[in-house]
């Protein structure tokens, strides 16, 4: 899970075309990722009609690891952070079967569709959820997520447990006015039961209400909007 790239120093102000948005009227240039405003150390300048920011405060913005290599004179940027440094390559065969239960557990949750206790184990456990009831009941959707990092959690006499980190994005309550939208970073407990994948627990590991959200460029939910 590691995907590096190399920068050189000279590129610690960078153009930022897609991913952010950067707003500049007349005087302090803003710079929003995904609906917020994310403040700088350096500030943003125009130079010959270039927008150039720094390099840093846009990758962590965007959930990426940046780092500053003296010897070589190079940032480092890794797109995809690696949090527990686990070498995971023997599952990769098995990595579709657990995005599919993450893809059901998630569309169960948006849905409220009954079928979802087939997806968690006896013994499920959660501060995500109420775990007797499995997923929420109140009226809010995962609009969006994706799996960050996995390491090995089990033991010889039972190697088939893993746990994975994954970003969601979801609504904090549709019933409100005006919609807010929650990033939450969990960690997904996932165990091999008689050769399916079920999920052991979830537990909420960072929460941040956003204004907005952009799926993808050109469409970005407004909580402003009904």
């Amino acid at each position: 899970m590691k995907n590096k790239i190399l920068v050189g120093l000279t590129v610690l102000m960078a153009s930022i075309l897609l991913c952010g948005t950067i707003f500049a009227a007349t005087g302090k240039i803003k710079i929003i990722v995904d609906g917020k405003e994310v403040a700088t150390d350096v500030a943003p300048k125009n130079e010959n009609g270039r927008v150039l920011v720094p390099i840093s405060t846009i990758s962590k913005a965007l959930g990426s690891d940046v780092q500053w290599n003296a010897k070589t004179k190079s940032v480092i940027i890794n797109s995809k952070p690696d949090i527990w440094n686990d070498d995971l390559n023997f599952i990769s065969t098995n990595i579709i079967e657990i995005d599919n239960l993450f893809h059901s557990y998630f569309n169960y949750y948006s849905t409220k569709e009954t079928g979802y206790a087939d997806l968690v184990t006896s013994t499920f456990k959660s501060d995500f959820v109420d775990p007797k009831t499995i997923i929420s009941k109140i009226q809010d959707k995962i609009i969006d997520y994706r799996i960050i990092d996995a390491k090995f959690i089990g033991t010889l006499d039972d190697p088939y447990r893993f746990k994975f980190r994954v970003e969601i994005v979801k609504y904090t309550n549709m019933e409100a006015i005006p919609l807010n939208f929650e990033k939450l970073q969990l960690d997904i407990d996932v165990f091999d039961r008689k050769g399916v994948y079920l999920i052991d627990g979830i537990w909420v590991k960072g929460k941040e209400v956003i204004k907005s959200y952009t799926v993808f460029p050109g469409l970005t939910l407004d909580g402003r909007e009904r």
